[in-house]
């Protein structure tokens, strides 16, 4: 399996904290919000991680390599940030992804999260049970609002719909930003995006209205409920309070383990 993060955007809604640090540098806990995702995808033996970068983007290259002097861990540019949104900065990773496929026959699965978002490790360990399925993480408990990538789902528990123009009657999910997609699908995606981008809409899009495309294609994209383990993406400085205050203490306790 492979891993993306995507952290190239400069988090306006941030500021002050955001001036000159990047969201996924700000620590939560004693640790930054990219180290925490890191430690919990090395934990699901996940060893091939990709980070886009943009904004500050040589902070988070010496974070990376200070704090991950023998890691596999790459960083790819997105120069353009400040003009594109996040489906732009995925379509960057392509390359990361298929590497290895004509030297090696590998079929890698792709593991998709933005950077911004504290969770529970066992949220992977989730995902990763549909071995041969596409898996997308959502969260149906607690209170939804307007921010939010919103996810409905049929009969069969697939996504139906995704994105930020559903009515909240109508997707009581939110799509958490964390994504397992199977090799077919994972190219099928970079084909997307790739036409998005060539068309302009893809420039400045996100990358779920790809992952609407792929399903009005016939493509399943499984809804998995992370139920009561603790999540939130920062978006604002309410969140990182929050984060700070009840998210991380509450996975450190189910964990049992204590911040060093």
């Amino acid at each position: 399996m492979k891993c993306v993060i995507v952290a190239a955007g400069s988090s306006t809604r941030l500021r002050p904290l955001t001036d000159a640090l990047p969201k996924c540098l700000l620590s939560i806990g004693g640790k930054t919000i990219l180290q925490r995702a890191i430690e919990n995808i090395l934990d699901a033996h996940i060893t091939k991680i990709a980070v886009v970068v943009g904004f500050q983007a040589q902070k988070i290259q010496s974070f990376l390599t200070r704090r991950y002097p023998h890691g596999n861990i790459q960083c790819i540019l997105n120069p353009n940030f400040a003009s594109t949104n996040n489906a732009y900065s995925l379509l960057l990773a392509r390359d990361f992804f298929l590497e290895s496929e004509s030297r090696t026959k590998t079929n890698d699965r792709l593991l998709i999260l933005d950077s911004d978002i504290v969770f529970h490790p066992g949220l992977l360990t989730l995902l990763n049970g549909n071995k041969d399925e596409n898996a997308l993480a959502v969260r149906v408990d607690g209170v939804h609002d307007g921010e939010e990538v919103r996810a409905s789902i049929d009969k069969s528990g697939n996504i139906s719909r995704i994105g930020k123009n559903i009515a909240l009657d109508q997707a009581l999910r939110e799509s958490i930003g964390i994504e397992l997609f199977t090799h077919v699908s994972a190219r099928m995606l970079f084909e997307i995006l790739e036409e998005h981008v060539r068309r302009g809409s893809g420039r400045t899009g996100y990358y779920e209205s790809a992952f609407q495309e792929m399903i009005d294609k016939g493509t399943k994209i499984r809804a998995v409920d992370v139920g009561k383990l603790p999540v939130i993406e920062i978006d604002s400085k309410d969140d990182y309070e929050y984060a700070e205050r009840v998210t991380v203490p509450s996975i450190d306790a189910s964990l049992n383990v204590r911040v060093q």
